[in-house]
Formats: C-alpha cells, sequence, structure tokens
C-alpha cells in the first residue's frame, strides 16, 4: 500500500470502460468505472478523447505574429487564435511536422527557426487531447494560403506589441492560444536577456 501522503500521485484503476459516443477522429467519449488508490470507486467518471493537435507562435523578423481568424462553433464566436491543426497518424513521432503543415496551410508561411515549448493537457479531468507548443521565428510568407472546404479563415500578421495588449486584456480568449502567447512572450523575453 503507498504512504498515505503520496495517494495524490497514484495512478486510478480503470476497472471497465464503456463507449458512450464514437464520432472517431474527432470525438470519442468512454464512461469509466474507477478506483482512486484511497478505494473510493466512481463508477461514472467520464474521459473524453481527442486528437493531438500542433500548434505555433510564429514570429516574423519584423516582429509581427501570424493570427488566423474564423468563426467557432462551439463558441458560437468569432475567434483570434494562433495556427494549429490536428496530428495526423503518420505525424504521430514528429508533432513538428503537423506544426509546418497547419503554418503553411493556414497562413501560407514557414519559418527558419523552430523550437518546442512543451507538450499541455487541454482538460487534465477529462482529457481532450495534448497540444504541442511550438514557437518559429525567421516566419516568411511563402505561398497563399491552402484551406480545405471546412476552412473558413483568414490570416493576419500582428505587430507583437498589439497581439500583447489584445492577449492581456483577455481578446485572445482560446485557451491554448492564450497559453502558447504567455510561453512564448516569456521564451523571446528570455532570449532578449541571455
Amino acid at each position: 500500500m503507498p504512504d498515505q501522503r503520496e495517494l495524490h500521485k497514484v495512478a486510478w484503476e480503470t476497472l471497465s470502460r464503456t463507449d458512450v459516443f464514437d464520432a472517431s477522429p474527432w470525438l470519442h467519449v468512454y464512461r469509466e468505472h474507477v478506483r482512486m488508490p484511497n478505494g473510493v470507486e466512481i463508477p461514472d467518471f467520464y474521459h473524453v478523447h481527442m486528437d493531438d493537435y500542433s500548434m505555433t507562435f510564429a514570429l516574423t523578423d519584423d516582429g509581427r505574429v501570424a493570427m488566423v481568424e474564423m468563426y467557432k462553433q462551439g463558441a458560437a464566436q468569432v475567434m483570434l487564435d494562433l495556427p494549429a491543426g490536428a496530428i495526423e497518424d503518420d505525424e504521430t513521432a514528429n508533432p513538428l511536422e503537423a506544426a509546418k503543415r497547419e503554418l503553411l496551410e493556414e497562413t501560407g508561411m514557414v519559418a527558419e527557426h523552430w523550437i518546442p515549448l512543451g507538450k499541455f493537457n487541454i482538460d487534465g479531468n477529462h482529457g481532450c487531447g495534448w497540444m504541442h507548443a511550438y514557437l518559429a521565428t525567421g516566419a516568411i510568407r511563402q505561398q497563399g494560403q491552402t484551406l480545405d472546404e471546412t476552412e473558413l479563415l483568414a490570416a493576419h500578421l500582428i505587430p507583437l506589441e498589439e497581439m500583447r495588449q489584445m492577449w492581456m486584456s483577455g481578446k485572445i480568449n482560446g485557451v491554448s492560444s492564450a497559453a502558447l502567447i504567455g510561453l512564448a512572450l516569456a521564451h523571446l523575453e528570455k532570449m532578449k536577456s541571455d
């Protein structure tokens, strides 16, 4: 038996799993019967599986950030986000390839330098996938957008300071974009001071 003071670090045991809804590859919901390390059982714990995705904070040499603007049905509003997209099956071992592909498709841009900033879970209580975060510098437009028929979005280059103000005022309200903007700004500040 683990030390009682360490129970918060012990994985829960999944006793059974039942499919509730399967709309793969977009969404898969399971109902799990789980047992916590203290013996407490939760018969109806819902786990939401969504594919992992890559997101990029792409900065041009003249200090502008690539952003995409689109209506988001889930939030029922127009949102300004960083370029992002699902990691496809052939990219699972290399989410950087997904980041490069999505930046090019959504903005027509490529970048010279890529720095991984981490892998972050979207909802630790229910799952909902992982975001692979990247900072890309030396970004330049190489071509026009190559969007599929389900992507109605506009690409923008926003001056870094304007984007920082939008982020600080809550105008960038997608949690993944807000988190990556904060990480990228902190990393850029550190690079300046080194």
